[in-house]
């Protein structure tokens, strides 16, 4: 089907029902939108079908009354768009309007648009009662609903009346090759007492006063040559179809013609409308348009070229003349440009000079190109509508990855042209990671094998960023470094990075080194304090931040402890602030490079929330249910228990009782630091973790 059908659908729906039922009719009918409806696209049958499927399933009516809805639709849609004027010049009442349906169907398919659709055959009969017979010859079965409301809608709109409509046959027939659907309606006038003004549906004239007109007028003689000479382009046969003489153009193709011995089949071949070549069919179809084919016209030789150009086609109408012994076909070449006429080898001098064919192909050539304008400008704007999709697409992409560079507020800022002004903030947390021996595993591996073992730590990190709603700075080498209260202050700043330093020690454990194949180390170090951040550059534009609070969490982490989480006094005092579960292991006075001694402690746990909760990952059976048991086990490095890395403080025992994690007491670590810190146990087991 040409896509202006399509498109007609589409405004039914629309107007009727709504966007929101088309919508669910394209999901149904599985068409994408945009692309249900091209004006200059040619669906194929199944895809209309399926779309009045989904029609009818969505609204919930019959299939044929939404083709009969659609019938009545089609003709307001055509009026709206430009052919208003062209049907209702079509004929002065119904009977001739229906008549002329078939030049109608094979103008706009053959001349306005040049789609070479299949489309219908009508043909009307009068009755004695004032009612007309309709005849409907389909090669598409199950469309004659349509016909019903065409008819209807084109009474009300163009004639002024109603009319009903009833079946009064339906077969099935078989032309040639094909299999016809032959639908015979009954149409009968609604008379109504608004309708005193309405015209009626047939118009019944007698033929006596045009006998009485040409009664007066004598004979007038007309020679044969003179004939063929003012008409080229004609055909003059018997009922049994023998010529009995033709044009002179038509002479010149086919001199070979004998009177009363050549028949019309043996020059032409009938090409609308479709039905077996008698006497009796052109009868019955007298009122229509015919279109032969002149036979031998654009035959392809033997070698497969075509050396007399594209065939010939001449379309005229049928005349009874002589009481009914003879039919005069009087046509003209069917050409309407240009191209079409060099294509086949014809010239405009071929034709009668009174031809309105003339001035159609001439006309045509503007006309030709303003359709070809349209048909480009559609397929530019659906090409720009794609183009705009893709461009959306990538501004996501892009907005995305700049918002993956610096915070979304600050990326918006700079969407919009403003500056990004530096801030300074009274309070943050700042939290640095480091692996443990990195530069050991970047000599003895290869840079593929670091760049794996990165990309894998930093996605797990990633993820926990987004999922405490923490802001990631950046990474340099295998430096990780996050902050929270910044660039979007909040009051639980210190909790959330805290929360994020034990699921990033836990994530760790779960990223192997390339050299021992088990899991890497990490120190990590967390401190609180103001900051300036702002964006720096303009070529490569980064989210920095400046101030001594940076360079104490660096600090806190160079001088941490492999797989501990070294926190400074602000941090532990701001963390608790929000959250009291924290439960944190006295460091003690902890030398700072820089910074002189610092009062440190180490994070151990947050009785709030467990471990799994932290990390958003699911615990199995076989873990503890708060999972700081596997988070503090370093039997997985292949160390015991006993054992303790350089760096860490050994356990101690206390009134008896056994204490995990650092000693408080005054002792003396394996790194030389001295720790002072009170006698009371800071390490709170929960009732489920097991020692």
């Amino acid at each position: 089907q040409f896509g202006w059908i399509h498109e007609s659908f589409r405004q039914l729906v629309n107007r009727k029902y709504g966007r929101e039922v088309w919508l669910k009719i394209l999901e149904l009918s599985r068409f994408e939108e945009g692309t249900e409806s091209e004006i200059s696209h040619y669906y194929n049958d199944d895809e209309t079908l399926r779309l009045v499927n989904a029609m009818a399933n969505v609204i919930g009516i019959p299939i044929e009354e939404v083709w009969e809805a659609y019938g009545g639709f089609l003709i307001q849609f055509t009026m709206e768009t430009g052919w208003d004027e062209l049907l209702r010049a079509m004929a002065i009442d119904l009977e001739g309007f229906l008549d002329s349906l078939d030049s109608l169907h094979y103008f706009i398919d053959h001349v306005v648009y040049q789609t070479k659709l299949r489309g219908p055959s009508f043909r009307c009969e009068p009755q004695q009662d004032g009612t007309l017979l309709l005849h409907y010859y389909s090669k598409r079965s199950g469309l004659y609903p349509i016909v019903k409301g065409v008819v209807r809608e084109v009474a009300r709109r163009i004639y002024d009346t109603e009319v009903i409509m009833k079946v009064q046959e339906r077969k099935q027939e078989h032309l040639d090759a094909f299999v016809t659907e032959h639908v015979v309606f009954v149409i009968i006038q609604v008379k109504t007492s608004s309708s005193s003004a309405a015209k009626a549906i047939t118009s019944k004239v007698s033929e006596t006063p045009l006998l009485a007109m040409t009664s007066g007028v004598g004979l007038f003689d007309i020679s044969s040559e003179d004939f063929c000479l003012a008409y080229p382009y004609h055909i003059c046969f018997d009922k049994d179809l023998l010529i009995e003489h033709i044009g002179t153009h038509i002479r010149r193709q086919y001199p070979q013609c004998q009177r009363q011995e050549t028949r019309v089949s043996d020059i032409f071949e009938l090409i609308h409308p479709e039905m077996p070549l008698s006497y009796e069919s052109i009868l019955a179809f007298k009122n229509s348009l015919f279109v032969f084919k002149m036979k031998g016209s654009g035959d392809v030789v033997h070698d497969g070229s075509n050396a007399e150009g594209k065939p010939v086609h001449v379309k005229g109408s049928m005349t009874l003349v002589d009481g009914g012994k003879y039919l005069l076909y009087l046509c003209s070449v069917n050409v309407t440009t240009v191209r079409e006429l060099i294509e086949r080898k014809l010239h405009i001098s071929d034709m009668q000079r009174h031809d309105g064919t003339r001035d159609l192909i001439m006309l045509n050539q503007s006309r030709m190109s303003q359709v070809e304008l349209n048909r480009t400008l559609e397929e530019t704007m659906k090409s720009m509508k794609k183009m705009a999709a893709e461009l959306e697409i990538e501004k996501q992409k892009t907005d995305t990855l700049l918002c993956e560079l610096m915070p979304p507020s600050v990326a918006e800022s700079l969407r919009q042209g403003k500056v990004a002004d530096a801030c300074e903030f009274a309070d943050c947390t700042l939290l640095f990671t480091d692996i443990v021996t990195f530069t050991n595993i970047c000599a003895e591996c290869t840079p593929y094998d670091v760049v794996t073992l990165l990309n894998d730590l930093y996605l797990r990190f990633d993820r926990l960023v987004g999922l405490h709603d923490v802001y990631k700075v950046e990474t340099i080498g295998d430096a990780y470094m996050i902050v929270g209260g910044v660039p979007d202050p909040c009051d639980n700043h210190a909790e959330r990075v805290l929360n994020v330093s034990i699921g990033m020690l836990m994530e760790s454990k779960l990223v192997h080194s390339p050299i021992t194949h088990k899991p890497i180390k990490m120190r990590i170090g967390v401190h609180c304090g103001p900051v300036v951040a702002g964006v720096v550059g303009m070529k490569m534009p980064r989210y920095c931040l400046f101030g001594d609070s940076v360079n104490v969490a660096n600090k806190m982490e160079a001088c941490g402890v492999p797989c501990k989480i070294h926190v400074s006094e602000p941090a532990k005092k701001n963390g608790s602030a929000t959250n009291t579960s924290f439960v944190f292991s006295t460091r003690g006075m902890t030398e700072i490079k820089g910074k002189g001694q610092m009062f440190t402690y180490f994070l151990d746990r947050n009785d709030r929330r467990s471990v799994w909760e932290l990390c958003a990952r699911p615990r199995s059976s076989e873990q503890t249910i708060d999972g700081y048991m596997e988070l503090h086990d370093l039997t997985i490095y292949g160390e015991h228990p006993e054992e303790t890395p350089k760096g860490s403080i050994k356990g101690s025992k206390k009134n008896g009782k056994e204490r995990n994690g650092h000693s408080a007491a005054n002792g003396v670590a394996e790194d030389g630091i001295q720790e002072n810190g009170d006698s009371e146990d800071h390490h709170v087991h929960s009732k489920t973790c097991t020692i």
